[in-house]
C-alpha cells in the first residue's frame, strides 16, 4: 500500500490520509512526523492501520473534550459524533472510554438533568422516548422517571395556556387533551386535571 497524499485540513494541524488514492483518515502533523510517514511509499496495511489507531486516540479526545465543552452528551452521541468525524472504532472507544473516566459523559447524570429540564413541558413518554433515541439505557430512564411523582402542576399550567380565553365545551376539552396527550403525559393526570379546569 502507497500513500499518495496529505490533504491539510484549513489552517488546523490534522491532515487527511489517502492510500492508493483512496481516503484512509485523519492523522496530525505530530503523528505523521512520529511515523515518519511520506508520500509515494510503500507500507504494510498493518502497520498503516496501527498509526491510525495510535495516531488519532489523542485527536479523538481532544475533539471529544471540545464536543462536550458546549454542550452535555451520551455516550451514543458523543460516539455518532466521532464517527461521522471520521474516527476507527479504536480511537473512539479510547475517547469515549477516557470521558467517562473523567466523568465528562456520565448517561445517569445526563438523565437526572435532562428530566429535570422537561418534566415542565414533557410527559414521562415522551422523556423516555427521548432519553432512549439518545441511548440511555432503559433502567436509569426507568428509575429516574420513577422520581417524577406526578405532572398535574405542569398539565395544569399548559392547559390553562391554551385555554387562555376560549370556551369551556367539548371542543376544548378534546383539543386539550390531545395537545396534553402529544406532549407525552400520562392520560389518567390529563383528565384529572381537565375535570378540574373545565366544570
Amino acid at each position: 500500500m502507497q500513500i499518495t497524499e496529505f490533504k491539510k485540513i484549513g489552517k488546523t494541524c490534522k491532515y487527511k490520509i489517502f492510500v492508493d488514492n483512496q481516503f484512509f483518515g485523519l492523522l496530525t502533523d505530530e503523528t505523521i512526523i512520529k511515523y515518519n510517514l511520506k508520500i509515494n511509499q510503500e507500507y504494510e496495511f498493518t502497520f498503516l492501520k496501527q498509526v491510525l489507531e495510535d495516531g488519532q486516540k489523542k485527536l479523538a479526545l481532544n475533539m471529544a473534550l471540545s464536543l462536550l465543552n458546549r454542550q452535555q452528551k451520551t455516550e451514543k452521541e458523543a460516539r455518532e459524533y466521532l464517527k461521522r468525524k471520521q474516527f476507527v472504532d479504536k480511537a473512539i472507544d479510547y475517547a469515549v472510554e477516557k470521558m467517562k473516566e473523567y466523568n465528562y459523559i456520565n448517561d445517569e447524570n445526563y438523565a437526572k438533568t435532562y428530566i429535570n429540564s422537561k418534566r415542565d413541558n414533557k410527559g414521562k413518554k415522551a422523556i423516555a422516548y427521548d432519553l432512549k433515541l439518545k441511548g440511555i439505557d432503559s433502567e436509569i430512564i426507568k428509575i429516574n422517571l420513577e422520581l417524577v411523582k406526578s405532572q398535574r402542576e405542569s398539565i395544569y399550567n399548559l392547559a390553562q395556556k391554551i385555554k387562555k380565553n376560549k370556551a369551556n365545551d367539548l371542543k376544548l376539552r378534546d383539543k386539550l387533551f390531545r395537545s396534553l396527550a402529544s406532549k407525552g403525559f400520562e392520560f389518567d393526570e390529563i383528565n384529572s386535571v381537565l375535570n378540574e379546569i373545565l366544570k
